[in-house]
């Protein structure tokens, strides 16, 4: 099989002895257009539709929520050092810088479990 594309490759289109194109196509049949058959690029445009495009109203995604903005508490409030970086007050031992950061942990661990509680009664 490789010696056979290799033949293909480097014998001169429409040459008498060259192989035929791989695969074969059946007899009878036209070549592939663009957009059809398997891989082929660019997708074929659907015609489903016929005449004047219709307005219609987008549909809102089904996990969409206003809850979902809560997230973003735990995201923001690490990539703000100014609100952490200091050493006092200690907490057994350990700096202002460290047990926040461990705190935030905590807040985030909250802030998911609320919006999970909120928005699983929607499905």
């Amino acid at each position: 099989m490789v010696a056979e594309r290799r033949a293909r490759e480097t014998w001169p289109p429409g040459s008498p002895t060259a192989p035929p194109p791989w695969p074969p196509r059946p007899t009878g049949t036209p070549p592939p257009r663009a957009g059809e058959g398997p891989g082929a690029w660019p997708p074929r445009q659907p015609t489903h539709h016929v005449g004047a495009p219709v307005a219609t109203k987008r549909k809102r995604r089904a996990d969409a929520s206003p809850w979902h903005w809560l997230l973003l508490i735990p995201i923001v409030l690490p990539l703000l050092p100014p609100l952490y970086n200091r050493m006092e007050p200690s907490l057994l031992g350990l700096p202002f810088f460290y047990w926040c950061q461990l705190a935030f942990a905590g807040v985030a661990a909250v802030t998911t479990a609320i919006v999970h509680i909120a928005t699983s009664g929607r499905r």
